[in-house]
């Protein structure tokens, strides 16, 4: 087993009721803070697996009423975050976004509006590692909590646990089985 540090994002900030409730369930291996009127949960947790331990993170703190909402993760970027990351200026990495230099296949904007895009990181840096031969990765850890945030924030805007079976249909992809 190993500690696995990741930071749970509520809806809202709890009460000292909802904090005692949190221990209760398990989650005395994390820290409470309350960012702009949310409650962030940062844990410290021993699992076979970084999975696991969100997993299970997230059921402990919703057995007691309480709203995951998001993980913290620092996935979505810029091309001016990529530029930044990649030592490259923001013209090159808005011509690897349009096709314009490199082997073309650049991912795809997660969201965009009004000339702003963002992108996933994981995706970016893959894209980068595979196709410029950079040494630019995102850390395994770092897709892991990526894929959950993205889960979770889907699952939150379902505003329902019934679309959960919905969402975990989307999760196999066609023409593979569940393994």
């Amino acid at each position: 087993m190993s500690a696995h540090e990741f930071t749970l994002i509520l809806d809202h900030a709890p009460t000292e009721e909802e904090l005692d409730a949190l221990f209760e369930a398990g989650c005395d291996d994390s820290t409470p803070e309350t960012v702009a009127g949310n409650g962030w949960l940062h844990f410290d947790r021993e699992a076979a697996s970084l999975l696991e331990a969100l997993t299970s993170a997230i059921r402990d703190v919703e057995s007691t009423g309480l709203i995951v909402c998001a993980v913290a993760s620092d996935d979505l970027v810029s091309l001016r975050d990529i530029a930044r990351r990649t030592d490259r200026t923001y013209e090159a990495a808005r011509l690897w976004a349009t096709g314009k230099r490199g082997p073309g296949g650049f991912p795809p904007p997660v969201t965009a509006a009004d000339g702003w895009s963002l992108y996933s990181w994981a995706q970016v840096s893959e894209w980068l590692r595979t196709n410029l031969l950079t040494e630019t990765a995102a850390r395994p850890e770092d897709r892991i909590l990526a894929a959950v945030d993205h889960l979770v924030r889907a699952r939150c805007l379902l505003d329902n646990r019934s679309g959960l079976t919905a969402l975990a249909d989307l999760l196999t992809p066609r023409g593979r089985a569940a393994s």
